[in-house]
């Protein structure tokens, strides 16, 4: 695995929700403070897999502080949005990041099974693409890198990954589009905590441990 240091111009981008309000399909089925120990856990393991490709920049942009110790333990910078929403939370980082960097890569903070060496190969597509795509099982997407910073516009949620297509089309931008195997699921629903518990990282393990 090639790992990328401190030279190279792409800004990994991780934009999460405010902690007590995350996951809110698992509230039935996880204690609120379990709930919140598991998206600061996710986080956790998220940024573990980033750090073991990438000694760049990192940015963690929340509306919520909860993430913040998390964030610093992995020398990622927090960025403070406004709260209102992935997409514009996305929006908020790749405008901040204007002039500091020539590339992003804009991942979930709910993968914790993602593996470092897919990281290191999303990065190495980076160098020559102009969007990205990386598409979740359900059509969302995964992971959407962006050479510049303004190549598309970003759009998240159901079916993102068929917008981002089309955009990349009309960019007439080089488009390249990747699966990973630890980029397949991302976590909403106790259904999707089951498919990724066997290969998700340490943090989160422990948290799904406390589980009755």
């Amino acid at each position: 695995m090639t790992r990328h240091d401190g030279r190279t111009d792409v800004a990994v981008v991780i934009a999460v929700q405010q902690a007590a309000r995350a996951k809110s399909r698992l509230s039935a089925d996880i204690p609120d403070e379990l709930r919140e120990a598991l998206v600061l856990a996710m986080l956790d393991d998220v940024l573990t897999a980033v750090r073991g490709a990438h000694a760049g920049l990192v940015v963690v942009v929340s509306a919520d502080t909860a993430y913040d110790e998390v964030a610093r333990t992995h020398g990622a910078e927090v960025l403070r949005d406004a709260g209102v929403g992935y997409r514009a939370a996305a929006v908020f980082a790749l405008e901040r990041l204007e002039g500091r960097a020539g590339a992003g890569l804009i991942l979930p903070g709910d993968i914790p099974q993602l593996r470092s060496g897919d990281v290191a190969d999303a990065l190495t597509q980076i160098e020559e693409a102009g969007v990205l795509l990386v598409p979740l099982e359900d059509g969302g997407t995964a992971a959407l890198g962006l050479r510049p910073l303004d190549a598309i516009a970003p759009a998240f949620g159901p079916e993102s990954a068929a917008l981002h297509r089309t955009a990349a089309l009309r960019a007439h931008v080089r488009f390249v589009e990747a699966r990973y195997a630890s980029m397949r699921v991302d976590v909403d629903t106790r259904a999707d905590l089951d498919a990724v518990r066997a290969q998700a990282g340490p943090a989160t393990r422990a948290v799904l441990d406390r589980l009755t």
